[in-house]
């Protein structure tokens, strides 16, 4: 029996589901890279979070370590002075010390809950670390009616996204595409959101678009070859991953996609429902999740393994430069923010 989605009757294709998961995991598109980081929890959804905001410069040093340095004294100093918190925690992220940046954050979040700023940066690193429950509440916190900044809506989208609500993160998708109409990040993430509901067409032309910004952007590229293939319009897929893979690596991604799909069913497509295949999408289960800055485990997904005998997909070695304070850029997983 069908079940629907109770938010708008859209029903949620599991198997196409199952086999973006299977893909993300076998370093598709080089899903496995952290953005502006050497964190890699892996999974779908790694890869989200916005980069954070420059480090306050003041009489600080210009060189990331020095400025660490410079800043965890100030800090020392007075830990109830949010500025030098914000800062030490901004280049203690900067130079990849990502859970001393977190226990600063919770720590300064003790006296300056109500600090939206801070709620900016602490929301943001805990979804980076995949500490989903903390980022929603901080990020409510941050996200201000009166004064709205896209990117903490996307934030928030992206952390509904990450425990598989793709129709609630999709609302706040569409409310930073219209903060800021047009960006790549954000159409790049509401398309893969609107193709996890089952709407791949809909994420086709939103890439499309992302794509056609003017914006050099390898993983939305990547990201249509793949939402083109779910579609079994494998042959376009294959020409749109050649732009930034050599004509082999894409070749093979393509090969392990259709044969992947073809074990899974069926092509994602905008037909009927069938009573027999459609339920909705399996979500990560919402256990307490720990204030304490401990090694955060990946959102579990709706997955589907592999064969065993397929072929591993190469990871792309194609810079994105997207959400990386230090400007090193590196190749990310499927949604994107900035």
């Amino acid at each position: 029996m069908a079940v629907l989605d109770a938010r708008n009757a859209v029903p949620k294709p599991v198997r196409s589901i199952g086999v973006i998961a299977a893909l993300s995991a076998c370093l598709m598109l080089g899903a496995c890279a952290q953005v502006g980081g050497g964190d890699e929890s892996g999974g779908l959804f790694s890869a989200l979070t916005p980069g954070a905001a420059e480090p306050a410069a003041a009489q600080a040093p210009s060189d990331p370590r020095l400025a660490t340095e410079y800043w965890g004294k100030e800090y020392g100093k007075n830990p109830r002075d949010l500025d030098a918190a914000l800062a030490y925690a901004q280049n203690l992220r900067v130079t990849g010390q990502k859970r001393e940046a977190m226990a600063v954050l919770q720590q300064a979040s003790i006296v300056h809950g109500s600090d939206k700023k801070l709620a900016a940066d602490y929301g943001r690193l805990a979804l980076e670390l995949d500490q989903i429950g903390v980022a929603k509440k901080v990020l409510a916190v941050a996200d201000d009616p009166t004064n709205p900044d896209w990117r903490i809506v996307l934030a928030r989208g992206t952390a509904l996204a990450k425990e598989g609500s793709y129709r609630e993160a999709i609302t706040f998708y569409e409310r930073a595409q219209a903060l800021n109409p047009g960006h790549p990040s954000v159409l790049n993430n509401l398309a893969l959101a609107y193709t996890m509901s089952g709407e791949p067409e809909r994420g086709e032309q939103l890439l499309r678009q992302a794509s056609a910004s003017g914006t050099e952007n390898a993983k939305v590229r990547q990201n249509l070859a793949l939402v083109l293939g779910l579609q079994g319009k494998y042959d376009e897929a294959t020409k749109v991953a050649s732009v930034d893979l050599d004509a082999a690596q894409a070749k093979a991604n393509t090969a392990l996609l259709k044969k992947m799909v073809k074990l899974d069913g069926k092509p994602m497509t905008p037909s009927a429902p069938d009573a027999d295949t459609w339920a909705p999408a399996v979500v990560a289960t919402k256990a307490p999740v720990p204030v304490a800055v401990t090694k955060a485990a990946p959102v579990a997904v709706a997955k589907a393994a592999a064969p065993s005998a397929a072929p591993m997909l190469r990871a792309s070695k194609v810079e994105t430069g997207f959400g990386d304070a230090t400007g090193s850029g590196k190749a990310a997983s499927l949604f994107e923010a900035d």
